[in-house]
């Protein structure tokens, strides 16, 4: 009797220990899905940046695709089965069992269906080959070296000298130009140039009175609103109140703000040099000149008025596609010379606290680096085009994160509404 007892236990023990393994199973991990995800997207892009260089390469259109929809569904089932030695099972629970035999089964799974669209198309293309305005240039300023960002956004450099002579430096690595374009991103590296935004204030109208400020200030209100809403923050109007002085009463005035960028010649030993040869309003403004100074201030741009005397320079900037083709040109040289790579030249490096009396030098850096058909481990881009294989690889690659995050960023900047289209290209399931 006692020994019936004891299998009827073992048998029940064994039957709630299955169910209750079977609810602590793993289940589909929405953090784990998330990060897979994204791991395979970022791996998407690097992969697409890279192949559309290798088309640039070989002088071929390129071609974008884009993921703009993507569903993750995980599945979690589980199951129970058994087989006795000698069922004889009656009301109760068991009678004599002899052996008991339990089979628990569990499936998990993650699967992503996503979309893919071609951005093969006007709105995207023509956003594609605009030239990059300087207001997108200065958002990479803080974030790349100034040489590097010269390479990149800078089709070319003309200087017109005062005899009437030009000198236009080209950048490219097959360039038949007399004036070699290095020697001009040297130049403009030791004399620091850079972007500058200037934030000024000019007045409007005449004097105003306590009585006109009720009268004229809805109007003010309505247009700085306007103005925000179109994402002209600085262009805002405002009311100076002036006290009185001189014999003038107390009084009002309608303040325009306004801001320029510009590019312009920052700090360096060399600033009398630029002045000698270009003429003080190359100059960056000082931090605390006034409106009048920085009104003058106008930097390297059209509307700098050309002094007599004074060289003057004009810049020809890229367009994303212009990048693709220079760093396919890059590509190109690196294929027909294994042994040669288009580097930045040393420069002379400005250290942390300022320009020193005993700069430093920096080595010759890649700008881009890229294997052709050899076994790379963990690369950062891999793409096969027309039975060979091209990777960047993720140690000693010069400044090749630089330049994939750069064009990543381009890339996203040309997707403007309209440029995705609704219905995608193709489902993948």
């Amino acid at each position: 009797m006692i020994n019936l007892f004891k299998r009827k236990l073992i048998a029940a023990t064994t039957i709630l220990v299955c169910i209750s393994g079977c609810s602590s199973m793993p289940k589909p991990n929405f953090k784990s899905m998330a990060e897979e995800y994204q791991n395979t997207i970022e791996q998407y892009n690097f992969n697409n940046i890279l192949l559309n260089v290798v088309r640039g390469s070989e002088g071929l259109p390129m071609s974008f695709l884009d993921i703009p929809n993507i569903i993750g569904t995980g599945t979690f089932s589980a199951s129970l089965s058994s087989s006795w030695g000698q069922p004889n099972i009656v009301p109760g629970l068991f009678n004599a069992v002899q052996s008991l035999t339990m089979t628990p089964s569990v499936t998990t799974g993650n699967t992503f269906n996503y979309t893919q669209s071609s951005l093969d198309n006007a709105v995207f293309q023509t956003g594609f080959n605009r030239k990059i305005s300087l207001a997108t240039i200065n958002n990479f300023a803080s974030h790349i070296s100034n040489d590097l960002l010269l390479y990149l956004f800078f089709q070319s450099v003309t200087i017109a000298r005062p005899d009437g002579r030009l000198e236009k430096y080209i950048n490219s690595p097959y360039s038949q130009s007399p004036f070699d374009f290095n020697d001009i991103v040297d130049f403009f590296v030791r004399n620091n140039l850079r972007t500058q935004i200037i934030n000024f204030e000019t007045p409007i109208g005449g004097k105003i009175s306590e009585s006109q400020v009720a009268r004229i200030l809805p109007t003010i209100l309505d247009f700085n609103r306007n103005a925000r809403l179109a994402g002209r923050n600085a262009e805002n109007l405002r009311l100076e109140f002036r006290p009185a002085n001189n014999g003038q009463s107390e009084h009002y005035r309608l303040m325009q703000m306004n801001q320029t960028l510009s590019l312009c010649f920052g700090d360096s030993p060399t600033d009398r040099q630029i002045i000698n040869e270009f003429g003080e309003s190359y100059l960056c403004a000082k931090a605390r000149s006034n409106n009048i100074e920085k009104a003058q201030s106008t930097g390297i741009s059209d509307a700098t008025d050309t002094i007599k005397d004074k060289s003057s320079l004009s810049f020809e900037f890229r367009s994303n596609g212009d990048i693709y083709r220079y760093l396919g040109e890059i590509l190109r040289i690196q294929i027909e010379r294994p042994d040669l790579k288009v580097k930045i030249n040393a420069q002379i490096r400005m250290n942390a606290v300022g320009w020193s009396t005993t700069p430093t030098i920096q080595d010759a850096v890649p700008i881009l680096v890229v294997k052709k058909n050899q076994n790379i481990d963990n690369p950062l881009a891999t793409v096969n085009y027309r039975g060979d294989t091209y990777q960047i690889p993720s140690k000693d690659n010069g400044h090749s994160h630089s330049v994939i995050n750069v064009m990543a960023n381009l890339l996203n900047l040309s997707k403007v509404n309209g440029a995705i289209p609704i219905s995608p290209a193709v489902i993948v399931r």
